[in-house]
Formats: structure tokens, C-alpha cells, sequence
């Protein structure tokens, strides 16, 4: 299973806007890697250069984790991609970075939103679109509120998540 890994920029200020300490989310997103690795599934994403899902994918690949996906926009001339840290995995060329979210959603089978910034939105928005995801997982202790009801109601395959709960899936095997 190829489970997508999505979450905001820059950990040091995502953790400050969203009032939550930054000790907590770094064991928190550690103990996640660890456990995703312990696993035979592979992880699929667009790691920024010091961004939560680069933390993810550093600790997962520590951990001995099976094998990373890097979503990158290697044809995009509007804006590049230097940012993007693409030396931790097999490279998927989705062309352009209007063609990212769509190519996310058609790699992974569930996300694991390990945090809220602007992208991350715009990739679960995708999934109502590209049904390959099946599940998207918004871990409880790394967001600072919910989605509003109003657009909670079009995402029926967001689930709210302990870590905890989540971790015991992982090792269950049943995401």
C-alpha cells in the first residue's frame, strides 16, 4: 500500500501558529515514521527542504522503511522546484506543480495529514476528484482545529485520528 504523507511547510513555524509544542509534534511525527516503517507500505511525497514531511521521510528511511515515492513537478519552468528535496526517493515527474495533487492522489492509497497549511488542503481537496485514496487520516495532536462542518460534509473519507489509534492500525495492518 502506498500511503501519502501530507503536512505544512517549515516545522519550527507551523508548530508556532498552531500552538502546539514542538517537542510533542517532532515524537509524535518520530513515533509515526517509526511505526509506518515497521510496515511493508511505502510512502508517497512532495518533501520541502525543512518541512514536516521531509522530517517524516528522514525518520522513516532511519527507521529502515521500505521504499519513498517523491512527487515532483520536474518539467515546471514557472516555478521550479530547487526547494523540494528530491535526493529521498524514486522521482514521479508530474510535470508542472498544477499537476501535483492530482498526481498525489493517483500514487497513494489512504494520506496521513500529519499537519494544516495551504497545499495540504489543496491535496485532500483532490481527493473528492481521483478516488484511488481511499482514506485520509488528519492525526488529532498535530492540528490546531477541524475543518469547518461545511466542508467536513464533501469529505467523506477524512478521518479525524489519535496518533495512538493510528499507530496501532499501521502495526494491525488495517488502514
Amino acid at each position: 500500500m502506498r500511503v501519502g504523507i501530507i503536512g505544512p511547510g517549515e516545522v519550527e513555524k507551523y508548530c508556532k501558529r498552531a500552538n502546539i509544542d514542538i517537542s510533542e509534534y517532532m515524537r509524535i511525527v518520530k513515533s509515526l515514521a517509526c511505526s509506518l516503517a515497521d510496515t511493508d507500505n511505502e510512502i508517497v511525497v512532495t518533501p520541502d527542504r525543512g518541512s514536516t514531511s521531509e522530517l517524516f521521510v528522514r525518520e522513516y528511511l532511519n527507521n529502515k522503511g521500505k521504499k519513498v515515492y517523491v512527487i515532483v513537478p520536474l518539467d515546471d519552468t514557472e516555478f521550479g522546484y530547487s526547494w523540494v528535496n528530491v535526493d529521498l526517493g524514486k522521482n514521479i515527474n508530474c510535470g508542472t506543480w498544477r499537476n501535483q495533487p492530482e498526481k498525489l492522489c493517483e500514487e497513494c492509497d489512504v494520506l496521513v495529514c500529519i499537519g494544516w497549511g495551504g497545499g495540504t488542503l489543496t491535496e485532500i481537496y483532490y481527493t473528492r476528484w481521483f478516488s484511488k485514496v481511499k482514506r485520509v487520516y488528519v492525526v488529532e495532536e498535530l492540528i490546531d482545529a477541524k475543518l469547518p462542518k461545511s466542508l467536513e460534509i464533501t469529505f467523506k473519507i477524512l478521518e479525524y485520528i489519535k496518533a495512538r489509534v493510528l499507530e496501532k492500525k499501521l502495526k494491525e495492518g488495517k488502514l
